[in-house]
């Protein structure tokens, strides 16, 4: 899914809602977008490379890689501009509504 799609998507979840807020709002909406599909590109890494990098040699040596700080970072932006955005919906955002959203 692409930026422009998941931003449509998002936008829908606002229909009803007054233009004025919309407008107000909107690069939020654009932001949180973004932060998705950047989300989910940090996933495919994960799912190739894993968090930590493991010594072959000697297992007790580990190296946290660079995409686990940013995933953890990128997931607490996300997480927060949905969380705004839903409360000008009037909604409380609960952890099903997360696993809907990511």
């Amino acid at each position: 899914m692409e930026v422009q799609q998941e931003y449509s998507r998002i936008k829908e979840l606002f229909d009803g809602v007054d233009e004025k807020q919309i407008s107000l709002v909107d690069g939020a909406i654009m932001e949180a977008a973004r932060l998705k599909i950047e989300l989910e590109r940090l996933n495919e890494i994960v799912k190739i490379t894993g968090l930590v990098a493991v010594n072959p040699a000697k297992q007790s040596q580990q190296k946290e890689l660079p995409v686990s700080k940013m995933i953890t970072k990128v997931r607490a932006n996300y997480l927060s501009y949905i969380s705004r955005l839903s409360a000008l919906l009037g909604r409380n955002v609960g952890e099903d509504d997360l696993e809907e959203l990511e």
